[in-house]
């Protein structure tokens, strides 16, 4: 979220209760150009919407600790 100077100094303390909430940082921005960012310094990581975003999608097929191919496919010059 961008917000101006102007407008972060007007709504500060809503502001700073936001990024508290939510963990999303606020860039203050003056004249249109990012100059200070606010963000919270305790990251939630039960609320990180990237972790385990992908849990169960995918399936090991095969022992991974045995090469994709075979040893004679490969090219040795």
């Amino acid at each position: 979220m961008d917000i101006s100077a102007a407008e972060f100094r007007k709504r500060f303390f809503q502001l700073l209760s936001q990024v508290e909430g939510t963990n999303k940082e606020i860039i203050i921005t003056r004249r249109g150009k990012p100059v200070a960012k606010l963000a919270s310094i305790r990251k939630d990581k039960s609320k990180d919407p990237l972790l385990g975003a992908l849990q169960g999608q995918g399936q090991t097929i095969g022992d991974l600790t045995e090469p994709a191919v075979h040893e004679s496919a490969w090219e040795l010059d």
